[in-house]
């Protein structure tokens, strides 16, 4: 099983942080080295049995981590829904600790939701906002259905797309009123009658 991070005390810690958690509490960490190895041989200096963290208590020295334990449950979804990425973040440095690196900032994720999928800047900017408040601030835990979901929340020109002459033509061209009150808007995923009544 890969060891993606450690459990020190209260902390779920990165490779990187735990070791410098070690090192700052006089522990002699090994440079250069694998972080499991090297945490491993940190162990055995202080007379720990690594292999076995029934042994020992994270708050004398850390406990690993592994890719399937790395859970992050999200509370803040709407309408009390259950939810779960499968990793979490460094209590220290912000780091995820499967993906190894930190979530985008406000800007970038706004970036990132308005080019992934063909937002106005404005909408988008409040979609990246609803998703960092769900517990959702990295891309690669958002889908389709979550950026349509966060939109839902806002208020915005309902958009669709309509084939110019078809099927002799597969041109289309955008529509801002549907030819059914059915239609789906590109940005929600609401019908037109949904969205004017939740936009009213």
């Amino acid at each position: 099983m890969s060891v993606v991070g450690y459990q020190y005390a209260v902390d779920n810690l990165c490779p990187a942080c735990t070791i410098g958690r070690l090192r700052a509490n006089g522990i002699k960490v090994a440079r250069g080295r694998d972080h499991e190895e090297a945490v491993r041989r940190a162990a055995e200096q202080v007379g720990i049995d690594f292999s076995d963290e029934h042994t020992y208590d994270s708050s004398s020295f850390p406990k690993a981590i592994t890719r399937q334990m790395a859970r992050t449950e999200l509370i803040e979804l709407p309408n009390g829904e259950p939810g779960e990425i499968a990793d979490e973040r460094c209590d220290r440095c912000g780091k995820w600790l499967r993906l190894g690196e930190k979530s985008p900032t406000k800007a970038g994720l706004t970036r990132w939701v308005r080019d992934e999928h063909e937002l106005p800047q404005a909408l988008a900017r409040e979609i990246a906002e609803t998703l960092r408040e769900w517990g959702l601030s990295h891309p690669a835990f958002i889908d389709e259905s979550n950026v349509k979901e966060a939109a839902a929340q806002h208020p915005h020109a309902w958009l669709s797309y309509r084939f110019v002459d078809y099927p002799s033509s597969t041109e289309t061209k955008p529509i801002h009123e549907p030819d059914d009150t059915d239609d789906e808007c590109l940005y929600c995923g609401q019908a037109w009658q949904a969205q004017q009544h939740q936009t009213a």
